[in-house]
């Protein structure tokens, strides 16, 4: 997304930095360095790092419930394919991690606040796909065994895992883990 203001531009270079190396990893510096500003600057919108973690949940969150919208009255598996394309942009775009994948592999060095907030988050996308898979299933457009909020947590937790994993092994190992994922919205095993 494009982002117009100083504030906005500090969340979209915050998320990206952290999407790559971490929340540990990055710091006001290297905003700082990206947008020829002083560290002062960031810290009038965000007086500590905690608080532009929480921005940066709630700008992705933002992102989501915008693709929520522009597919609410898609197919399921068009809702399926809006979701993965998320998921490709992040890799494709220099191996990015998800928000949710980030802040849950920090989980317990991550302030209270920001921990609350990535779960909060995973609630959302978790609930999310219960709704697109239960309406799948009655469509006739999915055939699984088990509860959507199994195949959810299953569908996070590997979502989560191939892009990070996908680093190591390759684009063709993430293409598959998201094909295979497929695979079990037509299943009757």
């Amino acid at each position: 997304m494009l982002a117009n203001t100083t504030k906005e531009k500090i969340v979209e270079l915050g998320r990206g930095f952290i999407q790559h190396g971490g929340y540990h990893q990055f710091n006001y510096k290297q905003i700082a360095t990206e947008l020829n500003i002083k560290n002062a600057a960031i810290h009038h919108y965000y007086p500590s790092k905690e608080d532009l973690g929480l921005a940066v949940i709630e700008k992705d969150k933002q992102y989501f419930e915008q693709m929520n919208k522009r597919v609410e009255d898609k197919i399921p598996m068009e809702k399926i394919e809006a979701l993965f394309k998320i998921y490709y942009d992040y890799f494709n775009d220099g191996n990015k991690i998800c928000i949710i994948g980030t802040f849950s592999s920090a989980y317990n060095e991550i302030p209270e606040k920001i921990q609350k907030g990535a779960k909060d988050y995973l609630e959302l996308v978790n609930k999310w796909l219960i709704t697109t898979f239960e309406s799948g299933r009655k469509s006739g457009h999915f055939k699984f065994k088990g509860t959507a909020k199994d195949l959810a947590d299953f569908w996070v937790a590997t979502l989560t895992g191939a892009i990070q994993i996908g680093r190591i092994r390759g684009a063709g190992y993430f293409r598959q883990i998201l094909k295979n994922l497929k695979m079990t919205l037509d299943s009757d095993c």
